[in-house]
């Protein structure tokens, strides 16, 4: 089955040919347990074959680019067994090849407790896309068990963008374009304090926040009316003000992703598609301010961009470049296409009902986005099981994964300063 491209999908090829990112996203799940290889090979290949975006690649020609349809040993490329850690750090930092594809890849770590790397091309999908397929693979791993001749229902709905915006009348969608709302991506002028080396391995740090801190966060949030969103961005613009001075952070603006199923009347997964716009936030935090301080001004952003339509501004843009013939929307997407230096995106919770492997346990989950080229950077944060894990990708080197590792820290310990009592 054959797709054409949407303005999306092009978008995110733009942003690797612009240096920003590698367009992957990535999941990754540990287990108490071990899998069998050959039943969740089996699983891999009827997710390709129920989701059909996933077995093509991606082609230009004369004209529109499209997704071609692949058959045969195409396909087996989506399936990957290692046999150790230093084989699945490979895999949980795969790229996906668009133009070989298929645009999904499962790495499987054997051993008496498995691990899998399960990478999406952004081209495709969204972040909430990547955790469908998850949801997906464990439905049909788990299935497979019992029956052996199930198959996974087939899902292939539209791909645009034309139902969010669908749900806007002429009035809205004009102001959603040009007022306050219609704001997205930025380049900024302040830099996360990366090294100068040329070295370029790919890598995903990671932090686990765990369920007795995630739980006394949560009900601190909600005696003040915040979301663990909130926090977690008020705690990010307060670890860049050591980083970056607090005179700087007066300068910074940060782009947060926004998932746009929240304009649709259901929410049900009818499609592997970008639903994925920006906004930009600024809180200038003051100096010496609490946490509790600078949580009600991440709060007060927040509600503000919510109230004005989050998102619909960069989604307005899209949809009318979208009208336009492809070769000449991507001509002005090139031209004011920014890459914004910091930025943050919440993949939201992993759903530990849907996260199950028959009758193996999943001890650890997370979602992430793409991996970053420097000079960019973004904090990605994903919840699973009462725990949030805090993430950042990097084309880098040795010096600036412990860099990236040592911020989380202080994310992390910012996330803990009022809960504990420190602060003043």
């Amino acid at each position: 089955m054959d797709y054409r491209t949407e303005i999306f999908d092009r978008m995110q090829l733009l942003y690797e040919e612009g240096g920003f990112n590698d367009h992957m996203v990535h999941c990754e799940m540990r287990l108490d347990s071990s899998l069998d290889e050959a039943r969740l090979r089996k699983a891999t290949e009827l997710i390709l074959k129920s989701i059909p975006i996933l077995a093509t690649a991606y082609r230009r020609g004369q004209g529109a680019a499209r997704w071609d349809s692949l058959s045969g040993t195409e396909l087996d490329r989506a399936f990957a067994a290692v046999e150790d850690e230093a084989g699945f750090e490979a895999e949980r930092t795969f790229r996906i090849d668009e133009a070989g594809g298929p645009q999904l890849r499962v790495g499987f770590l054997r051993g008496a407790r498995s691990a899998l790397a399960l990478t999406v091309n952004h081209m495709v999908a969204d972040g909430a896309g990547l955790k469908e397929c998850a949801y997906s693979l464990c439905e049909t791993y788990s299935r497979l068990r019992d029956e052996p001749g199930y198959e996974p229902p087939l899902v292939d709905g539209p791909r645009g963008l034309d139902d969010v915006m669908r749900r806007l009348g002429p009035v809205s969608r004009l102001r959603a374009l040009f007022g306050r709302g219609g704001d997205s991506n930025r380049e900024g002028e302040l830099r996360f304090p990366l090294t100068e080396s040329g070295e370029a391995s790919p890598f995903i740090a990671v932090r686990c926040v765990d369920r007795e801190k995630v739980g006394r966060l949560k009900a601190y949030c909600r005696s003040r009316g915040a979301t663990i969103n909130d926090a977690v961005l008020a705690a990010f613009y307060r670890a860049l003000a050591g980083q970056l001075g607090e005179a700087g952070l007066k300068k910074l603006e940060i782009p947060v992703m926004v998932d746009m199923r929240r304009y649709l009347p259901s929410r049900e997964f009818s499609s592997l598609r970008n639903l994925a716009s920006t906004a930009i936030t600024r809180l200038e935090p003051g100096e010496g301010e609490r946490f509790e301080e600078s949580l009600a001004k991440a709060k007060a952003c927040m509600d503000r961009l919510k109230a004005e339509g989050i998102g619909l501004g960069a989604f307005a843009k899209m949809s009318f470049l979208s009208a336009l013939p492809q070769e000449a929307a991507l001509r002005l997407l090139r031209r004011g296409l920014r890459h914004p230096l910091i930025c943050m995106t919440n993949l939201g919770e992993l759903d530990p009902a849907r996260l199950r492997f028959g009758g193996s346990r999943i001890v650890s989950a997370y979602a992430c986005g793409s991996i970053k080229h420097k000079p960019h950077f973004q904090l990605a944060l994903s919840g699973f099981d009462g725990t949030i894990t805090l993430s950042s990708n990097l084309y880098g080197s040795p010096e600036d994964r412990r860099r990236i590792e040592a911020f989380l820290a202080e994310v992390e310990k910012e996330l803990e300063v009022e809960l504990l009592g420190r602060e003043a």
